[in-house]
């Protein structure tokens, strides 16, 4: 499959969703390359109810390259940096093309309740996960209420 037939795929599955807690589209109908996500924060998680945005890049070589994804929401995660920057193995060494963004956004979601603090692009979240688990629900809440809640 080539990947304007692939991008169409993605926009037609896109526009069939119907989980209510994540979302996905085209930003600009001009550039089928550039997207836009939300993610509302799961249940059970410090990021419940939260509207968790994100930006989604294709690159020109999609799907045989990972999507470039980033939150544009305030986020405090062990996994995600400061610019808002994911590190979560299927956007790099264990990407394959037979992924689509569907799958990329639900493992993001669940990344949210289950994040890899032995990995951390944002330290001290990590630390905090894994030694004050109340201070980092604490700064999960305080962080992301910065932002629209759902």
């Amino acid at each position: 499959m080539n990947n304007k037939n692939r991008i169409k795929q993605e926009i037609k599955e896109a526009g069939l969703n119907k989980n209510p807690d994540i979302t996905w589209r085209v930003k600009d109908p001009s550039d089928n390359n550039k997207w836009e996500a939300c993610i509302i924060g799961p249940e059970g998680t410090p990021y419940c109810g939260f509207k968790l945005t994100l930006n989604i890049t294709l690159p020109e070589n999609y799907p045989f390259s990972p999507p470039i994804v980033s939150f544009t929401s305030n986020i405090w995660h062990p996994n995600v940096g400061i610019s808002g920057n994911i590190c979560l193995d299927i956007l790099q060494g264990n990407w394959t093309p037979a992924l689509t963004l569907l799958q990329v956004l639900l493992s993001i979601s669940s990344f949210l309740n289950d994040p890899n603090p032995s990995s951390p692009l944002n330290r001290e979240a990590g630390k905090q996960y894994t030694s004050n688990r109340e201070e980092y629900n604490r700064m999960v809440i305080e962080t992301c209420s910065r932002n629209f809640k759902h």
